[in-house]
C-alpha cells in the first residue's frame, strides 16, 4: 500500500509540475507578443541570407528598405528582437528555409500584427509568425553584422 501511496503522490507531483512550467511559458510568451507590439514597420528585398542548420532558421541581410525606425536594436531586456536596423541596413532573424528564400524577394515586417510577409520567385507570397529570435541566438552570434556588442 505505501509503494501505491508514493507513486501518487509522485504522479501528482509530475502533474503539478507540468500545469506551473505550463502557465510560466503561456507567460513569458505574452510579454514577448506584448515586446514585439512596438510599431515597427519594415520593407525591403534580400541582398543574401545565411541559413542555419537549425530548423531553416535564417539572417536575412537588407540593405535597400524603407522603415519607420532609423536604428533599432535587437537586444532588450536579454531577449532579441527578429529584426535589427544600423548604418543604413538591415538584418531580419527569421525561421525561413534556404528553398523558400532567394536573392531580391521582397519582405514586409509589421510589428504590430506580429508578421513578415514575402513576395519570392520561388513559393509567390506567404507569410510568417513573427517570434522573437529565441533559441538560435548562438547562430546570430556567429553571423550577424549588426551591433556586435549584443553577441558578445
Amino acid at each position: 500500500m505505501k509503494k501505491y501511496i508514493r507513486y501518487i503522490i509522485l504522479f501528482i507531483s509530475f502533474l503539478l509540475g507540468i500545469y506551473f512550467l505550463n502557465k510560466w511559458s503561456n507567460k513569458e510568451y505574452e510579454i514577448e507578443q506584448n515586446m514585439l507590439h512596438n510599431n515597427f514597420v519594415l520593407k525591403g528585398k534580400v541582398d543574401s541570407f545565411k541559413i542555419s542548420n537549425n530548423h531553416c532558421f535564417a539572417i536575412l541581410y537588407i540593405s535597400k528598405f524603407k522603415s519607420n525606425s532609423k536604428e533599432f536594436n535587437p537586444k532588450k531586456e536579454k531577449k532579441y528582437f527578429p529584426y535589427a536596423i544600423e548604418n543604413n541596413r538591415a538584418e531580419v532573424y527569421d525561421r525561413i528555409c534556404e528553398s523558400q528564400i532567394s536573392i531580391g524577394d521582397s519582405i514586409f515586417i509589421n510589428s504590430n500584427n506580429k508578421t513578415v510577409y514575402y513576395k519570392t520567385k520561388k513559393d509567390g507570397n506567404f507569410e510568417g509568425d513573427l517570434e522573437m529570435a529565441g533559441g538560435d541566438i548562438s547562430f546570430i552570434k556567429e553571423h550577424s553584422k549588426l551591433f556586435k556588442e549584443n553577441f558578445k
